[in-house]
């Protein structure tokens, strides 16, 4: 495999992590396991491509005797590893919407309204990293930085607020810690997604 179909394979695994995002907004919203066991599949693709892929590129490094392509593996190497990652933290928030439907545990309508908007907005940042990694726009990457701080405000004030409604009595502690996770890793999303572009 060589450096431009590796750049391929990558963009496949962003596009696939968008996939997996969009299956888990709608298994959320339907409140069914559909949808989360589609992604599920999809997540364990990515694992899969990462694991060829860094095979490959150890075996590239090897015989590549440029520093520049030299370097540029290990641009992609780390790319690629935080990619793997991104799926973790997708699998993280399935298990804990799973949880939700099974126990059918119920968030407040606001606590709903909140979480898709820290979601939506962490979807931005992942769909802007995957446009960078085909453009490599500096722009780009100064927005994707800036909405990952947009991202990380709503979890941190988000999160203040449920815990204030926890102490009210107004939702049970289990729900409380299902919401508290998922906000946490949708912000590690749109954390990572700022770690992609930060490597250019």
């Amino acid at each position: 495999m060589e450096i431009k179909e590796i750049k391929i394979k990558i963009i496949d695994m962003a596009n696939r992590i968008w996939q997996i995002l969009n299956l888990i907004e709608k298994g959320f919203m339907e409140n069914k396991l559909e949808p989360l066991s589609s992604a599920i599949k999809e997540e364990n693709l990515i694992n899969e491509a990462e694991k060829i892929l860094t095979k490959n590129i150890i075996e590239l490094s090897k015989i590549i005797k440029s520093a520049k392509d030299r370097q540029e593996l290990m641009i992609m190497e780390q790319v690629i590893e935080t990619l793997e990652g991104m799926g973790d933290e997708a699998a993280n928030i399935i298990e804990r919407i799973e949880i939700k439907v099974i126990e059918n545990l119920l968030f407040s309508d606001l606590g709903v309204r909140q979480f898709n908007e820290t979601f939506s907005a962490m979807k931005k940042s992942v769909e802007m990293m995957r446009e960078f990694l085909n453009k490599k726009n500096p722009e780009l990457k100064e927005r994707v930085i800036d909405n990952g701080f947009h991202v990380k405000g709503l979890v941190e004030r988000y999160r203040k607020e449920h815990f204030e409604r926890l102490i009210q009595g107004l939702c049970t502690p289990m729900a409380a810690n299902m919401y508290f996770d998922m906000l946490d890793f949708t912000g590690n999303l749109a954390r990572h997604s700022s770690s992609i572009v930060k490597l250019f």
